[in-house]
């Protein structure tokens, strides 16, 4: 006569399986907790209610079969992702590029994870990823650049902050534009300059980095120079062919020009294209470029910079959107980090 098999509790199939190395899956997780895999996979993202006493079984049958990092099982409990959005209006660009990699590093620090959300300049894309940070699937967000206009920014309610742009409740950290503008003045008038061209993008809402070209134009106005504003569309920034080419008209339409500051893509562009007309620089032509990457040193010449400091701008940007989502007291609403001057060869 044959015996029945004994029956198998989950748990001792589960501790076999922890012995032989298997990893547990989701439908394990469920099995132990006795809920649905669906309810598992929204307790786990946050992506969808799940009442209390169903996060607590499931917390312990995540902990048991070791199914996610203990971070997962934190942010569970303490109902947070562990995410951070970065709004980034441009991936490829050089100074923001710079920035994400020492905001990430930062924000690690704390245990938070970065998700890069490139908005390419749209709004709806913009749009979204703000409604993501309303939903609380990220715990807050870091604007690098926005576009909508602040009625979008000023209801939300969850912590974020923005390095550029100024919006009405919304804590800034930036670099010291004001004496990023009046360092390159200085410079300029030390070398004599007395026809000089500052770039401005018509597009760009109220931004802090704006202060760096006001100054430079009233300083160098207060002295006596002719100073010349010429528009220069974001998305001729970032396109290397469209850059050159609105180089190539702006000098044609100025000649005599002897001084230029502008952005370090447009910077580069300008050398490049003042090299074609035969434009000498720095005898005929200084150029100063404003954010100091490592794209002022990959031309035939090294071009002089405004230095902004990315690493001191991602540590006080973290610190203080941390201290927003602890709900602690901010000593100062806006934060703004010094420039320096990087010495080249086109001054």
């Amino acid at each position: 006569m044959m015996m029945p098999e004994p029956e198998i509790d989950d748990r001792d199939k589960n501790d076999r399986d922890r012995r032989s190395g298997k990893m547990a899956s989701i439908r394990e997780v469920a099995r132990l907790a006795r809920v649905a895999p669906s309810t598992v996979s929204r307790a786990l993202n946050g992506s969808g209610y799940v009442a209390e006493e169903t996060k607590e079984k499931i917390r312990e049958a995540v902990d048991e079969l070791d199914y996610v990092p203990n971070q997962w099982i934190r942010n569970l409990y303490q109902q947070k992702t562990g995410i951070i959005g970065v709004m980034a209006p441009e991936i490829v660009h050089p100074y923001f590029s710079s920035l994400w990699s020492f905001l990430e590093l930062e924000l690690n620090k704390y245990g938070y994870n970065m998700m890069l959300c490139n908005t390419s300049g749209k709004k709806d894309i913009e749009r979204q990823y703000l409604d993501t940070l309303e939903r609380n699937l990220f715990d807050g967000m870091i604007v690098g650049a926005a576009f909508l206009p602040d009625k979008y920014y000023e209801q939300i309610q969850k912590p974020i902050l923005s390095l550029d742009r100024i919006i009405p409740g919304i804590p800034l950290v930036t670099s010291d534009h004001t004496q990023g503008g009046l360092i390159a003045a200085d410079k300029m008038l030390e070398k004599g300059c007395k026809k000089v061209l500052n770039l401005i993008d018509p597009q760009a809402k109220t931004v802090a980095s704006s202060r760096g070209g006001l100054n430079f134009i009233r300083k160098m106005q207060e002295a006596g120079a002719e100073v010349i504003t010429e528009e220069f569309l974001w998305d001729d920034v970032i396109h290397y062919p469209r850059s050159i080419q609105r180089t190539r008209e702006i000098l044609a339409e100025y000649p005599g020009l002897d001084g230029i500051m502008a952005n370090d893509l447009c910077a580069s562009s300008f050398l490049k294209t003042a090299r074609e007309l035969n434009i000498k620089v720095p005898q005929q032509l200084k150029i100063i470029a404003y954010d100091g990457t490592y794209i002022t040193d990959f031309n035939y010449r090294t071009i002089a910079s405004i230095q902004q400091d990315v690493a001191l701008i991602a540590k006080e940007a973290v610190q203080v959107l941390v201290k927003l989502i602890n709900g602690q007291p901010l000593a100062n609403e806006a934060v703004y980090v010094p420039v320096s001057y990087k010495e080249g060869d086109t001054i």
